[in-house]
């Protein structure tokens, strides 16, 4: 090639290899700019409020301290079996003390209601406490009612109507409807063999009588002869249990606590009229109802129970009155 030449091809050459680097260089991606990250900003945390626990629905029983025994045990024992069956909780108040909140029913014994919502059944409510709650009447079931009707059984059960009464100063009503209780079975009771006793017979103690002053009482009866004891409520409590032994046969009048050395019992079935009353709320009214309970049925038979259970139901309608 002629040297003129070589100037011209070397310029040729380098200015395509600076156009090819040209190209090279444009092809070459510009990297993205990198978005900034937004800084996290710090959380407050809020404890939770704690939720106010709902009370627990409760049953109450509402009677005085001074409430009778017969009508306040058993309305309790009624009421602790109804919050058991329904999951509540069962609380006793007397008059004037704070009830608890969420109260489904109150049973009143001898006193008025509170004014509530709830569910209100009164056992021998004052007069002066009439109010929308059903009411239960006790006088049905009474001690000179169940003393009749234990009058009526010793005579039915005992051979010769040898029959007593042991009661305090304070049961002298309940004795005297005893008598006429074996009287209505047996009219002049007269015995056919001596000793030739007036029957039925009874023998009334001052309540804080002792033993001893017990003891002497039914040796007097024993020695008429007298075969069956009706003992009253106040009787048992005072002992006279131990007095009798085991060579009679007894009746109580009242659930007694240990029915092995009794033949049968006369009681006012409390319960029993306070579950016709929950049972059915549009009922106003009630009575206690009186329940024969026997324990020896040697003693009591089947056929000398159904004659007395007929003049028990009798006396409860109010055919017959003590």
């Amino acid at each position: 090639m002629p040297r003129r030449f070589l100037p011209k091809v070397l310029l040729v050459w380098v200015g395509l290899a600076w156009m090819l680097t040209a190209c090279q260089r444009q092809q070459v991606p510009t990297p993205a700019p990198t978005p900034a990250q937004p800084t996290a900003l710090p959380t407050a945390t809020v404890a939770p409020s704690p939720t106010a626990t709902p009370a627990p629905p409760t049953a109450v029983l509402w009677a005085p301290s001074a409430a009778t025994p017969w009508l306040r045990d058993p309305a309790w024992a009624w009421v602790q079996a109804l919050a058991q069956a329904h999951g509540w909780v069962a609380v006793q108040r007397a008059p004037g003390e704070a009830l608890p909140p969420n109260v489904q029913v109150v049973v009143a014994v001898e006193a008025a209601p509170p004014a509530l919502e709830a569910r209100a059944l009164a056992i021998a409510p004052p007069a002066e406490g009439a109010s929308s709650a059903q009411a239960l009447d006790p006088t049905p079931a009474d001690l000179p009612h169940r003393a009749f009707v234990a009058g009526y059984l010793a005579a039915v059960i005992t051979p010769d109507w040898r029959i007593a009464m042991l009661a305090t100063d304070e049961e002298a009503q309940a004795a005297e409807a005893f008598v006429d209780g074996g009287r209505y079975f047996c009219g002049l009771c007269r015995p056919l063999y001596p000793p030739f006793v007036v029957y039925p017979a009874y023998a009334l103690l001052p309540a804080e009588s002792d033993a001893t002053a017990w003891q002497a009482a039914v040796q007097r009866l024993r020695q008429s002869a007298v075969q069956t004891f009706v003992v009253s409520p106040q009787a048992a409590q005072a002992g006279v249990i131990q007095a009798l032994g085991d060579q009679a046969t007894l009746i109580a009048l009242e659930a007694p606590s240990s029915a092995a050395v009794y033949a049968a019992a006369v009681v006012a079935d409390v319960a029993a009229g306070l579950e016709a009353l929950w049972e059915d709320p549009s009922l106003a009214h009630a009575a206690v109802p009186l329940r024969l309970e026997v324990y020896d049925a040697r003693a009591v038979s089947p056929g000398r129970q159904r004659l007395v259970e007929e003049v028990l139901r009798d006396l409860e309608a109010g055919w017959i009155a003590p």
